[in-house]
């Protein structure tokens, strides 16, 4: 789901606000969204996007795999709206990537926080359009900044009245396995140089892709059904180390792998019912996660 829709949405935001809406839905739910199912028929989309959590057996199989990803964006929202609770936010939070979520709407903020939001434009002003016209209004004071991420977008948020000065939450979800291996070591490295002492950081990280014979061949194939040149692939094939890039600039960090968010949240991501959970690794500093097993989360203090 690399595309585009007709108003020059990408469908993975799409995807993604699909995913929050049915994860919302369900009885055992995870996290509350009021929005997500209205920015998804907001875009009247070609896609027949499931909207709410059905019995996964009886769902329709084109909508099968967003159900089953729906159950990974609950638990991935989950684990970042935690560490965004109030008594542990900062007073300026940036959110790289914001695509459609509405964290800034939909989460309690404390006085006088700020929240930056940065994506296409296209993206943010359909959000606001159409939570405009649902009279929703954020919680704090909201800034959008139209940027391409895989480019630098320093100057652009300071441009805005972002404050280098005062420690900073960043929220990276969903962005890295988006951009090529260099785009994301310069995201990293802008958090980087322009975080205060006392800033933090939640990111998901990109997954490293095998190069093999047999790898490079499902990505020729994959290129071929998608238009994505093989080249503009294979750059994302071996992503910097968050946790080393932000341990070498003094940050700490702590890994946090997906079975982990399974065994907190007791979520299983399978449509049988009868699925086991993952066996869950405890969380651990960055020497003790194999470079074979990325994937999952990084948490950062400054």
């Amino acid at each position: 789901m690399t595309g585009l829709e007709g108003d020059g949405l990408p469908m993975t935001a799409l995807a993604v606000a699909a995913g929050r809406a049915v994860e919302a839905s369900r009885p055992d739910r995870l996290i509350d969204d009021p929005f997500a199912a209205a920015l998804v028929e907001g875009a009247q989309s070609s896609q027949d996007w499931p909207l709410a959590w059905p019995d996964p057996l009886d769902a329709a199989p084109l909508q099968q795999p967003i159900l089953l990803a729906s159950t990974y964006i609950g638990m991935r929202t989950r684990f970042i709206d935690d560490f965004l609770r109030p008594g542990e936010q900062t007073r300026q939070t940036v959110i790289l990537g914001a695509g459609l979520d509405t964290r800034a709407y939909r989460l309690p903020w404390t006085d006088g926080a700020r929240v930056l939001e940065l994506d296409l434009a296209t993206v943010l002003e359909f959000k606001a359009q159409v939570l405009a016209g649902l009279s929703a209004e954020p919680g704090c004071e909201l800034v959008s900044v139209p940027a391409d991420l895989s480019h630098s977008w320093g100057e652009l948020l300071q441009a805005v009245g972002f404050d280098r000065t005062q420690p900073t939450t960043w929220v990276i979800e969903g962005l890295l396995p988006y951009l090529d291996a260099d785009a994301q070591l310069l995201t990293l490295q802008e958090v980087a140089a322009l975080s205060a002492p006392g800033s933090r950081a939640v990111i998901e990280r990109a997954v490293a892709l095998p190069r093999t014979q047999d790898f490079e061949a499902k990505l020729r194939e994959f290129s071929a059904q998608t238009g994505l040149p093989m080249s503009e692939l294979l750059a994302r094939a071996d992503p910097p180390d968050p946790s080393r890039v932000l341990g070498q600039a003094g940050w700490r960090c702590t890994e946090h792998p997906v079975e982990e968010l399974c065994s907190r949240y007791d979520r299983r991501i399978s449509l049988a019912p009868d699925a086991e959970l993952p066996a869950a690794r405890p969380a651990a500093q960055p020497t003790a996660q194999p470079a074979a097993q990325r994937g999952g989360f990084v948490l950062a203090w400054l």
